[in-house]
């Protein structure tokens, strides 16, 4: 049997997004800190994440916002696996996939395949400043509403 590994630039790159994933982290919990914020990974905290990439991003360039959101991004990720289970997953074998070639967290939620895409998530909290938004996406995903009519028929 021989053994042929697939290495492309997109796992490469994603590699590199989870090696990178603790620096990242360590940035963003010293930035924390820097304006009096405890962020931690076993809890939720998705108000004070809000309001901490609020703080942090005053008067930056939408590059530098946009690069602060992928750390904030990595942090709801982890958050989410650490509280709810799941992993980190790259899907390439699909390009109609909305979330093809971007990390999301699978296997966190009653779902199955259910995918959560932190990466899009900060995306839409840092164009629009909807305060709740974080905690609606992952309500969304994690305290899912039974749809069964046998349930409501009783």
């Amino acid at each position: 049997m021989k053994y042929k590994k697939e290495f492309t630039k997109e796992k490469a790159d994603f590699e590199n997004f989870l090696i990178e994933m603790d620096e990242q982290l360590d940035w963003l919990f010293a930035e924390a800190t820097k304006y009096n914020f405890n962020l931690n990974l076993s809890e939720p905290c998705y108000e004070k994440l809000e309001s901490l990439f609020d703080l942090m991003v005053q008067g930056k360039s939408k590059d530098e916002i946009s690069k602060i959101s992928i750390t904030f991004a990595r942090f709801l990720g982890e958050n989410i696996r650490t509280l709810h289970g799941g992993k980190w997953h790259l899907f390439l074998d699909d390009e109609n996939n909305v979330y093809f070639n971007t990390p999301v967290i699978v296997g966190h939620s009653p779902i199955k395949d259910l995918e959560f895409s932190p990466l899009f998530t900060m995306r839409a909290y840092a164009l629009r400043r909807k305060k709740g938004t974080l905690i609606r996406a992952i309500d969304a995903q994690i305290n899912i509403v039974s749809l069964n009519l046998d349930d409501i028929r009783e």
